[in-house]
């Protein structure tokens, strides 16, 4: 569930509304970092929200957080607000007390040569980052916290209007550690969960955007809305967008329900993030074909929607690694721990292949 009424989301949105107009994403892009903004946020303990009350926050419901990261999504928010709640809660679940300011996450991947490193988003702005790193073999893993101010940054080539960083980890000191036993796919269900709860709410603003702007633009004396070359598009755009929004939903339901133990939702954190993988497609060429040569100019909204959608598509692996990944899976049939049960794999594999995502 992603609950957009509940009190944590209700602050959001206000404070979204109230301090992320549609001026704050195109100053934060030509150098204004939105300072007000994420201090608000901070102010009233959101970027604490997933953090345990003996840690030092308040151990939000899931469901209410969800809806808040709904809300920082369709207001286009340049602050890291998803990446400091996921650094936040990477470092709770290791013992470690949470960052002050803000934080970006990397769970380590690339290399550079023979040094581990991360490309880092909201690179430039977060305060510290949080590096997960599995040890492989002996099911441990070490969450660790670094100094991002005084690390050497470089900057990367990003989708997002976020930006990113390369972070290189060797040579780098810690500035807290621990080992803990949540495994890497028990990370993973949560940050794809994350994203897919970003990018459906960032579908559902990108239409609303081009629906209002067909509505109120004319050609040949009537409105861009009544041509049904543009009703049909923005009807196939609104069907993905519910189809973004319900596997959204029901990854973050499943992390709700598992949160003790996230590994277990990481079949629908992965289901949807292909479904929605899919969906940006299918969204963002008719968003910006009904917009004409406004959608594609800089002063306008859309592609602060857009290119997140294209950057998050892509994050972490796009849907054709991640449906290799779990039709592999799938085909295995494995009853081992790692594997879904036979049931679990009837429902997965029934949305796969028909597309009928609510039945999973």
């Amino acid at each position: 569930m992603i609950d957009t009424l509940g009190m944590v989301a209700e602050t959001a949105t206000k404070i979204y509304t109230d301090l992320c107009g549609r001026d704050v994403p195109h100053q934060a892009e030509a150098g204004t970092y939105p300072q007000d903004l994420w201090g608000a946020l901070v102010e009233n303990g959101l970027s604490l929200a997933w953090v345990s009350e003996d840690n030092g926050g308040f151990g939000a419901d899931y469901a209410e957080v969800f809806g808040a990261i709904w809300a920082s999504a369709q207001a286009a928010s340049p602050v890291p607000f998803a990446e400091t709640l996921i650094a936040n809660w990477l470092l709770d679940r290791a013992g470690l007390a949470p960052v002050e300011g803000s934080a970006s996450f990397a769970l380590l991947g690339g290399t550079d040569g023979a040094q581990p490193t991360a490309d880092i988003p909201f690179g430039m702005h977060a305060d510290q980052i949080v590096l997960f790193d599995e040890m492989p073999g002996d099911g441990e893993s070490e969450i660790a916290l670094f100094d991002n101010v005084a690390a050497s940054r470089i900057a990367v080539d990003a989708l997002s209007p976020d930006g990113a960083t390369r972070f290189v980890f060797s040579g780098q000191r810690a500035l807290a550690s621990a080992k803990t036993n949540i495994s890497r796919r028990a990370v993973e269900a949560l940050v794809l969960t994350v994203r897919a709860v970003q990018m459906a709410a960032m579908i559902e603003a990108a239409l609303d955007l081009s629906i209002a702007y067909v509505s109120e633009r004319e050609q040949f004396g009537r409105p861009l809305s009544k041509f049904q070359a543009i009703q049909q598009q923005l009807a196939v755009a609104a069907s993905e967008s519910a189809a973004a929004t319900m596997a959204a939903t029901q990854a973050a339901s499943s992390i709700a329900l598992h949160k003790d133990d996230p590994e277990k939702a990481w079949h629908e954190a992965v289901v949807a993030k292909v479904q929605i993988g899919h969906s940006v497609e299918a969204v963002t060429v008719p968003f910006h074909q009904v917009h004409g040569a406004m959608g594609y100019t800089q002063e306008y909204d859309l592609h602060h929607y857009t290119r997140r959608l294209w950057a998050w598509r892509d994050e972490m692996g796009n849907e054709h690694h991640w449906s290799k990944v779990l039709g592999e899976e799938l085909s295995e049939g494995s009853s081992d721990s790692n594997s879904v049960t036979n049931s679990s794999t009837d429902r997965i594999w029934k949305g796969v292949t028909t597309g009928n995502w609510a039945a999973i």
